[in-house]
């Protein structure tokens, strides 16, 4: 596979949420997303605002280690800051304050919202951000019912707040359910899905696989919009 990939969206830092519990997870993960062809990978510990502070000491002493690592064993990857940050009202103020990191230092940031949110409050959510100066990344928008039974309101959310759209890998792969399936179909179809990420976690149930999703991707959908979603429009090369 010839295909640069960028993943948005891995929990790959030890020690700071349910992603990577060791030093040697975090490097076993990066050594498998550098088999699979990724160069650039967002390190997107859960952050809460509001609920518990974000440990941003520790976090960047890990993302230095993850970097060193990638350093010492001659790894083309890069491994940049991010967290999926799980929506309150303090999330812009927090961003502001640089108590919660974006995206690779840009103005996206990655976005968690709870299962059965409503359409507005989702879309309120957009609008704050986009108000405050970001633009929010929603990730995998097929766990959120008002957008999992009604794609065309995902659609509409996507139009109406300029938001993007992150589906998760595994969704792809292996859709849980009619709906999943459903979900997927319509919104790739219709060009709805902005990035495809692994979320990956560890290397056993919830690994890194987005090469096996951009494999999936290409047999399914028309070849440059396969790139598109996994290099995340190449806005962080």
């Amino acid at each position: 596979m010839n295909q640069v990939l960028t993943d948005i969206h891995q929990h790959l830092i030890w020690g700071m949420d349910d992603g990577a519990n060791s030093r040697e997870t975090m490097f076993s993960m990066l050594r498998e997303a550098h088999r699979q062809g990724i160069k650039t990978v967002v390190a997107t510990s859960h952050a809460e605002p509001g609920f518990q502070p974000f440990d941003i000491e520790s976090y960047t002493e890990r993302l230095a280690e993850a970097q060193d690592f990638c350093k010492s064993e001659n790894l083309d990857l890069q491994v940049l800051r991010g967290a999926e940050i799980a929506w309150t009202y303090q999330v812009p103020m927090a961003l502001r304050q640089g108590r919660v990191p974006t995206i690779g230092g840009t103005d996206y940031v990655l976005i968690e919202l709870w299962r059965d949110i409503s359409w507005q409050a989702a879309t309120d959510m957009a609008n704050q951000l986009t108000r405050a100066g970001y633009c929010p990344v929603l990730a995998h928008p097929e766990r959120y019912l008002a957008f999992l039974r009604s794609p065309k309101k995902a659609l509409r959310f996507r139009h109406e707040t300029g938001a993007l759209l992150q589906v998760n890998a595994n969704t792809i792969l292996h859709p849980r359910n009619y709906w999943e399936r459903r979900f997927t179909e319509y919104m790739l179809q219709e060009g709805g899905v902005d990035a495809v990420a692994s979320d990956a976690h560890n290397c056993e149930n919830r690994p890194v696989n987005l090469e096996a999703a951009y494999q999936w991707l290409v047999l399914h959908t028309d070849a440059a919009y396969a790139q598109e979603l996994v290099t995340f429009g190449g806005e962080l090369i």
